[in-house]
């Protein structure tokens, strides 16, 4: 089985986050993660963000990369930026989220993600199977 996953749910892999141990427990529910290429920066850019704060070595942002590039099976965003495009427009979201969106409509596959806005914002999108991290049972 498989899913597309979006950077807010990657990163949670490697971070000290509430939402980590349900962002891996995804990870093992579906197996196979697809994502835009585009994810790669987007996760790079959070590791910065953490390194920036002090949250994270230097060192340890690159191996979470590299790590996270063997993980993914990332894909060409090229042919989604016409459908991604319009999307947005329609929503008024972000080009990078409607990536997401319709590659997994593309492939048929649920997109996982901790972004809750999205998440709402994708419940008027036919044929989009959106599926929201959530705190587990008793968390705060």
């Amino acid at each position: 089985m498989s899913a597309v996953f979006d950077a807010s749910v990657v990163v949670k892999w490697f971070i000290d986050d509430p939402l980590t141990e349900a962002a891996i427990d995804a990870r093992r529910a579906y197996g196979v993660v697809v994502a835009p290429d585009l994810m790669l920066v987007e996760a790079a850019n959070t590791f910065r963000r953490y390194v920036v704060r002090g949250d994270l070595e230097p060192s340890a942002a690159r191996d979470n990369l590299a790590v996270l590039a063997s993980l993914v099976d990332a894909i060409d965003h090229g042919d989604l930026l016409a459908e991604a495009f319009a999307m947005a427009c329609d929503l008024n979201h972000s080009m990078t989220d409607c990536l997401y969106a319709v590659l997994a409509r593309r492939r048929a596959m649920p997109l996982i993600t901790a972004d809750g806005k999205l998440a709402r914002k994708l419940l008027q999108i036919e044929g989009i199977d959106v599926q929201l991290l959530n705190l587990p049972e008793g968390a705060s």
